[in-house]
């Protein structure tokens, strides 16, 4: 072969080293897009996992709730054990009272009577048609909380209210003690 053809067969764009400027900058883009195509790829598969896995929703009509809480004995136990039911005295005393909640009882009257109405703390009905928590379960358990320093699932074996419900209500009444 002659120069002449050895020299026109080569592209015009040629750098050289036997590749053309177009195969490195589709090497450039293939090198730089990888990781966004994994990515892409990885998204892809978790929306898919996603889609194929079963969503928990909780009061959310004709689905199952997620957990069964039995909010009346809960409350029922609270009345029994601190207040008194049906005449009974309660089972524990004054003392007892501001030991564990850290304040007298008509500070904590008082404060029960501030929140009662708002409404986060009103018991309200959820999609299903059941009631849900009391104001006192849900003041008793940011109590507990604040006095304690236990943890939301620990008070939320005592006054049977889930952890989320615990936490927002420990923070509104932080809020609302600070506000007044």
């Amino acid at each position: 072969m002659d120069a002449s053809t050895d020299a026109g067969s080569r592209s015009s764009s040629d750098d050289g080293r036997g590749h053309s400027e177009g195969s490195a900058d589709e090497l450039f883009a293939a090198v730089i897009g990888a990781p966004s195509l994994f990515l892409m790829r990885g998204h892809r598969r978790n929306a898919a996992q996603r889609a194929r896995r079963r969503r928990s929703v909780g009061s959310v009509a004709g689905q199952r709730a997620i957990r069964l809480r039995d909010f009346d004995q809960g409350m029922r136990g609270i009345m029994r054990e601190y207040f008194g039911v049906d005449g009974q005295p309660p089972v524990y005393g004054k003392r007892t009272f501001e030991r564990r909640f850290r304040v007298p009882r008509s500070v904590f009257m008082r404060m029960y009577e501030a929140i009662r109405d708002r409404p986060l703390w009103r018991q309200s009905i959820n999609a299903t048609g059941r009631p849900q928590a009391y104001a006192l379960q849900k003041l008793v358990a940011a109590f507990r909380v604040l006095a304690y320093g236990e943890s939301y699932d620990h008070a939320e074996e005592y006054v049977r209210l889930s952890k989320s419900t615990i936490e927002v209500a420990t923070k509104k009444l932080i809020e609302l003690i600070v506000e007044q």
